[in-house]
């Protein structure tokens, strides 16, 4: 975090942030212009939309394999607006992309503002003009996320509905005076959530269960200092926990942490259930939904079968380093290279015990693991290989089909890109602040008595005759001795400032991403994609978020944070360095946007075996 005042500058560039959200509606319009027929899924989800405005409630398309949220959520937009201006009286596929378009433009950056406030602890008092934050801006840009806003399809509600569930399961911990309202919310927004699609499940059961846990343990546990496996069980038994910073943890850590976390659960497991009450609910009315079913997803059960695919756990990581190098490349030079030779405006001054680069054990522990997974679980569904449409059609062929080795050497490209993407949990840990004290405005010295020459002692009254005689004579003046410039006194503003930004700085070293948190979101990650056989970009976007949405903030370089800028080019330079990775993320994602974009719209093609109509590249 940026240690000292902002610029003119980054204040300006606030308020530009919001008008580059501009671009999803004009890319959903040169869709609409170019496509102007429902393409891929869209065939399933059109009429399915449109059946519902019909009123024809009964009616379901069995190849749908989701449930209805989309179409009920459009259904609402369009009723709300028929209501107030007479239109649409007829849903085209325009007007059904138009919906998704509002979800991503409008009510996905506003409640991602809400959660990333509460997540980091931050009080957002901006105006409205300038509310919305980079990084919220950055998540909506995800080329992804970007991509499919444009189109009619599950995947934004599915997102929206995960991230209005956690606002509310915030609020209920949070706001003591309304739990029973905001528990009910919670409730609402964890079902709609499972309407939207079945695998968010393990984001509002799992992710914010497993949360809830986390808080309540550590809430009524005093912190663990680091030990043996034996003495922390014990220690867990006493009401201690173990979970430490990220940025100070070690493989081994997140084991003594799982284990500690266990055994703390243990000494008061009634007030635990009784937190995750709602989410054992959730979870019921999912089981129920199974049971009734007869599986999870809704139609083409034969393509879409529930298994063990391991190897999605390692696909994950390279896809999170190739959107997001930009914000890792710099944390990770200043863990591999010293600060001596590293650029000065590069050099974060990470502390020795924080550069945590892969070591021997880990290596020797997680690489045969990854090895097995690859050997036994490398699972290639059919549609994988058949559909040239799609990046994964060419990153298979890649794998698989150049030589057999490629699929082995992956191993160290999943897990230094594993390493570097769980590291960033702790690459920019706030440091506790030092106390502050306020000084008292200094009163004017009142002059001190003169000492009595009683008072005085010898040598002092002879020290004063000689000063007397070398004294100058009356007709000249002597010379003012100058004094040393006293400081000026702190204004009870400043004070009050420099208050609020210490005890902002102590919550967010307080809500610091903790191994706890890793091992949370890495079970529900888990959870949500290896019961998937199909590899889809589609499936990692909710991953991502969580993650991007929990990283902390980027650090000042040293050179800048030493002493406060003196200057409103001190303060440009300061801002530019620190927000830098940003807005390195915001162009990396533009140009993704516009190459796939690009290819999307005008490069299509025919397959021979159905002349005559365009095929499109899409993720």
């Amino acid at each position: 975090m940026s240690s000292g005042p902002e610029s003119n500058l980054s204040r300006a560039a606030r308020y530009a942030v919001p008008f580059v959200l501009v671009l999803i509606p004009v890319w959903r319009a040169k869709v609409s212009s170019e496509v102007r027929e429902p393409y891929l899924d869209e065939v399933f989800h059109v009429p399915q939309a449109q059946a519902y405005w019909a009123h024809q409630w009964t009616h379901w398309d069995p190849k749908l394999t989701t449930p209805p949220g989309l179409y009920l959520w459009s259904y609402l937009l369009c009723a709300v607006l028929l209501a107030l201006r007479g239109s649409p009286t007829k849903l085209d596929t325009e007007a059904l992309r138009t919906t998704n378009v509002a979800t991503t433009a409008f009510f996905l950056p506003w409640r991602l503002q809400t959660l990333s406030d509460t997540v980091h602890n931050v009080r957002n008092s901006r105006q409205l003009g300038a509310w919305l934050s980079h990084t919220v801006l950055n998540i909506c840009m995800f080329p992804p996320l970007f991509f499919f806003s444009g189109l009619y399809y599950t995947d934004i509600l599915a997102l929206l509905a995960v991230v209005e569930a956690y606002n509310w399961d915030r609020k209920r911990t949070s706001r003591k005076g309304y739990r029973v309202l905001h528990t009910l919310g919670f409730l609402v927004f964890g079902l709609a959530a499972l309407v939207c699609r079945q695998t968010n499940i393990f984001w509002v059961a799992v992710f914010l269960g497993g949360l809830q846990v986390v808080r309540q343990i550590r809430t009524s546990s005093k912190a663990c200092e680091p030990s043996e496996v034996s003495s922390i069980v014990k220690r867990g038994l006493q009401g201690e926990v173990y979970d430490p910073l990220v940025s100070d943890a070690f493989l081994s850590d997140y084991f003594k942490t799982a284990i500690s976390f266990a055994v703390s659960s243990l000494k008061n497991p009634l007030s635990i259930v009784g937190s995750i009450l709602p989410h054992i609910i959730i979870l019921g009315a999912f089981g129920a939904f199974v049971l009734w079913n007869n599986g999870v997803v809704l139609g083409h059960k034969e393509f879409h079968t529930a298994g063990l695919h391991l190897a999605q756990m390692l696909y994950i990581w390279p896809y999170f380093v190739f959107f997001s190098w930009p914000i890792l490349i710099i944390p990770v030079l200043n863990v591999l290279l010293p600060q001596s030779i590293l650029p000065k405006y590069l050099n974060y001054g990470f502390p020795e015990k924080r550069k945590k680069f892969p070591g021997i054990l880990a290596s020797l522990v997680v690489l045969p693991i990854m090895l097995s997974i690859v050997h036994f679980n490398t699972i290639v569904h059919p549609f994988t290989l058949a559909d040239n449409r799609h990046y994964v059609f060419y990153v298979f062929r890649l794998l698989l089909g150049v030589h057999p080795a490629i699929k082995y050497a992956a191993v160290v490209v999943y897990f230094l890109c594993g390493w570097a993407v769980i590291s960033a949990f702790g690459f920019s840990t706030v440091q506790t602040p030092p106390q502050l004290l306020q000084v008292p405005p200094a009163k004017p010295a009142s002059p001190a008595p003169e000492p009595t020459p009683k008072e005085e002692p010898k040598e002092t009254r002879k020290q004063l005759r000689a000063k007397a005689k070398s004294a100058p004579k009356k007709g000249k003046q002597s010379q003012p001795q100058p004094q040393p410039p006293r400081p000026k006194p702190i204004s009870p503003e400043a004070f009050a400032r420099m208050r609020e930004t210490i005890m902002q700085r102590k919550a967010q070293q307080k809500e610091a991403p903790r191994v706890s948190f890793v091992l949370v979101w890495i079970a529900a990650t888990a959870l949500s994609l290896v019961t998937a056989p199909l590899v889809e970009p589609r499936y990692f976007i909710i991953p991502w978020v969580m993650w991007r949405l929990h990283l902390p903030p980027s650090p000042t370089p040293v050179a800048l944070r030493q002493q406060r800028p003196a200057d409103e080019s001190e303060r440009v330079r300061a801002d530019l360095a620190t927000n830098a990775p940003k807005f390195l993320e915001t162009a990396w994602f533009v140009a993704i946007i516009a190459i796939t974009g690009y290819v999307f719209l005008y490069k299509g093609f025919e397959w021979p075996q159905e002349p005559g109509k365009i095929q499109r590249f899409m993720w």
